[in-house]
């Protein structure tokens, strides 16, 4: 019996003591949110920003507070881009989420363009029977539209499921004369011609119906035209030297008409404030909406003139048909802050500044992704399998050019860009 008795004492010493250890190993036990805070960013540094931000720093409030720190983001950015000053002007002092989402944008733009084999490339082709000079993306990427010199409007929906055909078609007589440029605004498509006419397009479900006919007092032929969706007003240029303010809603649509070149008007860019000319004359003008007034006409460079823009809030990117891109700081009288020369050898047709790239297009037959930074980088450039670009549009990662009478897109493939 005392043997016995001495057995399940033992158990019972051995049952305490696994107990005591649970307890310990409980105690002892790390957890992501009680490392330290070195540990915690290193294990970060190898998540992409993006799982950060929208993911890990929603968990808890410790955790973000730890990522809300400005030089964690601005670590992050350096290391992407090394050796550079990003951004090339400062950022708006009330923008407290500046880093955070810049950081966001440059490593997602730095992935897709980087690593071609993440975007899908897709070919627009046979509805053109001339050259395609205007070209537009809306409804998020997913539709193309496109005009050309057979004064056809093609509308092109990019389906995205596999039990469906990629690529939809819809086309309609456009003008009278050839389309030279195409806008959007409030669900609606404008696009400007020869013909000295504005035609008013509604989109619904791939595909497009003519609307109205907004003829202008011009005696030129309308080459280009931008919207402002704020203030539902459009801006079009002529190969008579005039722009044109209009809001499509009158009966009577115009509001202003006013000359600040002395040669075609090129390129137009609208927002709330301002409206950003180029033309033939070499000179880049600087129209004050408020005032009512040209603030400033530049000439950026004696020898060449001016062809594209992507207006920013606080700041312009120009690109012009030496292949150089000029920086115009908004917020200070517009005053050429830096002028670099690309890797193109021909004209730049096409700019757009995404924020964590800046994308160029040019009748060299080639596309440059750059990085936004002083100086600028390229992440990669690949050509055009139809020749010379004539222009290039940009939406929410999809990016769209057309050469001769064919398009090329590209655009993130399902899944691999988060």
């Amino acid at each position: 019996m005392s043997l016995k008795k001495e057995n399940e004492d033992n158990d019972v010493d051995d049952v305490s003591s696994d107990e005591s250890y649970d307890e310990m190993d409980t105690e002892l036990q790390l957890s992501l949110n009680t490392l330290p805070v070195e540990i915690f960013l290193h294990i970060c540094s190898f998540l992409d920003s993006s799982t950060l931000v929208h993911r890990l720093g929603l968990v808890c409030k410790q955790f973000y507070n730890i990522l809300r720190d400005d030089s964690l983001w601005k670590g992050r950015i350096n290391k992407l881009w090394p050796n550079t000053r990003y951004p090339i002007l400062p950022p708006a002092d009330d923008d407290k989420l500046f880093w955070k989402s810049s950081c966001v944008i440059a490593e997602r733009q730095y992935f897709l363009w980087k690593n071609l084999h993440a975007t899908e490339n897709l070919y627009l082709k046979d509805a053109h029977e001339a050259c395609i000079d205007s070209l537009l993306l809306i409804d998020k990427g997913r539709v193309c539209i496109s005009g050309g010199r057979d004064r056809m409007l093609v509308c092109w929906r990019l389906n995205e499921t596999e039990n469906e055909d990629k690529i939809e078609m819809h086309e309609v007589q456009g003008h009278d004369g050839w389309i030279w440029d195409i806008t959007s605004m409030q669900n609606k498509v404008y696009s400007c011609s020869w013909d000295k006419r504005i035609h008013v397009w509604d989109y619904d479900n791939g595909q497009i119906k003519l609307l109205e006919k907004l003829p202008l007092r011009v005696a030129g032929a309308l080459l280009c035209i931008s919207s402002c969706s704020e203030q539902n007003l459009l801006a079009t240029g002529s190969s008579c030297k005039l722009i044109s303010i209009i809001d499509p809603r009158n009966h009577d649509p115009f509001v202003n008409q006013f000359r600040s070149h002395r040669g075609a008007v090129l390129n137009i860019s609208m927002n709330t404030k301002y409206i950003i000319s180029t033309s033939e004359d070499k000179t880049v003008s600087i129209w004050d909406q408020r005032s009512q007034r040209t603030l400033k006409s530049l000439t950026l460079s004696k020898d060449s003139y001016s062809r594209c823009v992507s207006m920013q809030p606080d700041v312009i990117y120009i690109g012009d048909n030496e292949g150089y891109v000029h920086i115009l700081d908004v917020n200070n009288d517009f005053e050429l802050v830096k002028s670099y020369k690309t890797q193109h050898t021909d004209v730049i047709t096409g700019i757009h500044m995404t924020g964590g790239s800046l994308i160029t297009s040019s009748f060299d037959s080639t596309v440059i992704i750059s990085t936004p930074t002083d100086p600028l980088h390229t992440i990669n450039r690949f050509p055009c399998r139809y020749g010379k670009i004539i222009k290039m549009s940009y939406l929410n990662d999809v990016l769209a050019i057309c050469g001769g009478n064919s398009i090329e897109v590209w655009r993130p493939r399902i899944g691999d860009v988060c």
